[in-house]
């Protein structure tokens, strides 16, 4: 059978498949390899239990891995599969038993996010999938960067060592009760802090004095035209929701960005956020496309 369990020998030729699935540029092929060497060694994802791969002649075709989230008992799946697979049994194969995987664990959903033109969307139905949210990716590429509103009291600065606990704090605070977030813990955070695709310049925190209102955390990922800046998460703390500190955070992420020579900036938001999505729309960011995620309840569990 064509789909097997991660090994540490399947390190490096595992990394140069994700790799070419993006760019051959060699710039762009590091960021990714780097990043998702460091993705398979997060806290608690376990990738010899938790990532399947598609092997086909000696050759990797695929992958699945499976993020267990416990507090909100549930399992994200994540796939990638060659073109030519896509759609096809052998990609069928591979979900099936990564679903198994995340059934085992006894939590209550399996989440798996799409774009609305893969070939994957029958077989996650086949499979019992079925779509529950929508989620937009929107772009800014423009040539000057909005003006930022000077807010009185209130200042701005980049992550620093010992800021951990506070990232984790604010993140929880601003986002527990969304959906599909699961509350992170330290270990967890301090780590992405040191992932190749982050940096600490790039997670900026607001504050009015010495209280923290919210925090604007970018990354970087390639793409066809080069290394895009993405907006990964804006938090607002309850205290100062609907004060319009957002756009405040927002316009701080991407001048950081824009002062490392990043062109385009990018985001994906929740489709139902109404708010959110005219926040993204008056800075002048526009609809690319769109993300569908699908799910399937584990009833009994």
């Amino acid at each position: 059978m064509p789909v097997v369990n991660y090994t540490n020998n399947h390190n490096t030729a595992l990394i140069e498949f994700v790799a070419s699935q993006y760019n051959p540029n060699s710039e762009l092929h590091e960021l990714c390899a780097g990043t998702f060497q460091s993705l398979l060694g997060q806290p608690g994802l376990a990738p010899e239990q938790n990532c399947l791969l598609l092997e086909i002649d000696g050759r990797i075709k695929g992958l699945a891995l499976v993020f267990r989230e416990f507090p909100i008992s549930r399992s994200v799946i994540e796939v990638m599969a060659a073109p030519e697979l896509s759609g096809g049994p052998e990609e069928l194969e591979l979900l099936q038993k990564t679903a198994a995987i995340a059934e085992a664990e006894h939590l209550k959903v399996i989440h798996v996010c799409v774009m609305p033109d893969s070939r994957r969307i029958k077989l996650l139905e086949k499979l019992g999938f079925t779509r529950v949210r929508t989620y937009l990716d929107m772009l800014w590429d423009q040539d000057t960067l909005p003006e930022m509103d000077i807010l009185e009291s209130y200042s701005l600065r980049s992550f620093k060592a010992g800021d951990t606990a506070l990232l984790t704090k604010l993140q929880n605070d601003s986002f527990t009760g969304s959906w599909g977030f699961c509350p992170n813990t330290e270990d967890q955070i301090e780590y992405r802090t040191h992932m190749p695709n982050t940096s600490r310049a790039g997670i900026v925190f607001l504050f009015e004095g010495e209280r923290p209102a919210g925090y604007c955390w970018t990354v970087l990922v390639p793409t066809d035209n080069g290394i895009r800046g993405i907006i990964g998460m804006i938090g607002v703390v309850p205290d100062f929701q609907g004060k319009g500190v957002s756009r405040h955070i927002l316009h701080a992420g991407m001048r950081h960005l824009h002062s490392i020579g990043i062109k385009e900036v990018g985001l994906e938001v929740d489709g139902n956020n109404d708010p959110a999505i005219r926040l993204y729309t008056s800075t002048g960011f526009k609809k690319i496309g769109e993300r569908h995620w699908f799910e399937r309840d584990l009833p009994g569990i």
